[in-house]
């Protein structure tokens, strides 16, 4: 998890995967939860439409989401989930309608995103592998990308053009976490702390 200390302002965060599936876990919901457990008031976004995973994991309904956010008919505060004594809060990815329409490339996922900025301290999005186009859009309207790779499937040449990607867009990558590894959860406590200690200096400076 390297280059933390060039980013600014690390508010939101987008976890992507080098993988077209989920193997049932969140590194997004791991780092969200981490992150309340140390005070933050934080908004786990649930953005992968194609395969939720966020209300599986935290036995949550998905009736209605971020989908319905994003169409106008539910205020975003209306539709989300509140755990930890209010400090995580979940925001389920909604029913996909039957049109084939990119919600998370839409202009409105950005204001989304600028007006959670005002009311949580981190935003942490459970996104689409990298390889679709509106995973390419998020990253450039997130603050950092965190990747996560899996070794054995992901060869060193591909996480470079992977890099390379969402560098064009205009998107930092501030974390790569590679998957099935003994010590990956303690990289994850790592990165949080990492991540906490540097908004308390960021704070400090004038």
């Amino acid at each position: 998890m390297d280059n933390l200390q060039k980013i600014k302002s690390i508010q939101s965060i987008l976890v992507t995967n080098t993988r077209s599936f989920t193997d049932g876990s969140s590194i997004a919901a791991d780092l969200a939860t981490l992150v309340a457990q140390n005070g933050k008031r934080v908004i786990l976004i649930d953005a992968d439409l194609r395969r939720p995973v966020i209300h599986t994991l935290f036995n949550l309904p998905n009736r209605v989401g971020l989908v319905d956010v994003l169409q106008n008919t539910r205020p975003p505060l209306s539709v989300m989930h509140t755990l930890h004594e209010n400090k995580l809060h979940i925001l389920t990815s909604g029913k996909l309608p039957k049109d084939s329409i990119d919600f998370i490339g839409s202009s409105k996922m950005n204001e989304l995103l600028q007006y959670l900025k005002t009311r949580f301290d981190k935003i942490i999005v459970h996104g689409p592998p990298f390889f679709y186009s509106e995973t390419t859009s998020l990253a450039a309207q997130v603050d950092g990308v965190v990747l996560l790779i899996h070794p054995g499937h992901t060869k060193n040449e591909t996480s470079r053009a992977i890099i390379e990607k969402f560098q064009k867009t205009g998107a930092t990558i501030i974390g790569i976490v590679m998957r099935n590894q003994p010590k990956h959860q303690l990289n994850q406590k790592a990165f949080i702390d990492r991540l906490l200690s540097y908004d308390k200096r960021a704070r400090l400076t004038p």
